[in-house]
């Protein structure tokens, strides 16, 4: 038994699918299936019960994934105490930040971050919720914040705030639209984020709840940018309450259609893995702090 048969089984367990494991490991599908195979004859059990669907644990995999998670918790601890050893040695923490949160919960956080620790070095990623997923799941990112609901099986959630949304027009449009709601947003181009947004699941069951089937949809990751778009008439979109109102404080001619206000949870996000890694620890008390978590 060795560290990379066990990152493999955690994986594949996360996962339940072979192929998506061997992509997260960087290995071929034969690879990752040996290391299962190998791992199992020195147990002397099957892990996995193999179907059609994919890959799930057997009662003897059930308890024998903690027990795994927790040996390589304990592995990240120590290569993180290594490291401490070197008179070099800096503190780097790697935070991963979405545009919904708002900015000034963003600098209150680097301030309770910088302040409190003089001697971390802080480096901060941008991306949208899931290239933040993708990016702790490869352990590129000690922590970051995600936009939606979610549940993973090696992934700690602390659940911060609820971000309000509002849909927003053109106000030449305003009136037009209100006749005939909410069938008259169907007649318009809608603006969205790509998939990996965390507003693009909710976007898809907005259309459904409400029997929409917009004809037409232009895709732009950058939210200031989509404003934008809905100033110059280019068509609607679902965006932060807090944007739109800044852009009509901004005497900008946009309008809120008030009747489909909707809010999504914001989480901060991290391994399991990284649990007790000090860096992580840094992040997780700043944002429970500044977001007052009990």
């Amino acid at each position: 038994m060795d560290i990379t048969q066990l990152k493999s089984f955690i994986t594949v367990a996360h996962t339940q699918n072979l192929t998506q494991a061997a992509e997260k490991l960087f290995l071929s599908q034969p690879a990752v299936s040996a290391q299962i195979k190998s791992l199992e004859s020195h147990i002397g059990t099957p892990l996995f019960n193999r179907n059609s669907s994919g890959m799930t644990l057997t009662r003897a995999g059930e308890v024998f994934l903690p027990e795994a998670e927790a040996l390589l918790q304990h592995k990240h601890r120590l290569e993180i105490f290594a490291k401490t050893l070197s008179e070099s040695y800096v503190q780097s923490v790697q935070l991963g930040l979405i545009h919904p949160v708002h900015p000034a919960k963003i600098t209150e956080l680097i301030d309770e971050i910088v302040q409190n620790n003089s001697e971390t070095q802080l480096h901060i990623q941008y991306g949208m919720s899931g290239e933040i997923l993708t990016r702790i799941l490869a352990k590129k990112l000690h922590g970051g914040f995600f936009l939606g609901h979610i549940n993973q099986r090696n992934l700690q959630t602390i659940m911060l705030e609820n971000i309000p949304y509002s849909l927003i027009c053109h106000k030449k449009y305003y009136d037009e639209i209100l006749k005939g709601l909410p069938k008259s947003l169907n007649e318009f181009t809608w603006i969205e984020m790509s998939g990996i947004s965390g507003s693009h699941k909710n976007l898809q069951q907005f259309w459904h709840r409400h029997k929409l089937t917009p004809k037409k949809q232009i895709i732009c990751d950058y939210p200031q940018t989509i404003v934008d778009l809905v100033v110059s008439g280019s068509g609607l979109a679902m965006v932060p309450k807090s944007k739109a109102e800044a852009a009509i404080e901004q005497n900008r001619p946009i309008a809120i259609i008030e009747q489909f206000e909707q809010s999504l949870p914001l989480n901060f996000i991290y391994l399991d893995e990284f649990g007790e890694d000090p860096a992580l620890q840094t992040l997780r008390d700043c944002v429970e702090q500044v977001w007052q978590v009990v």
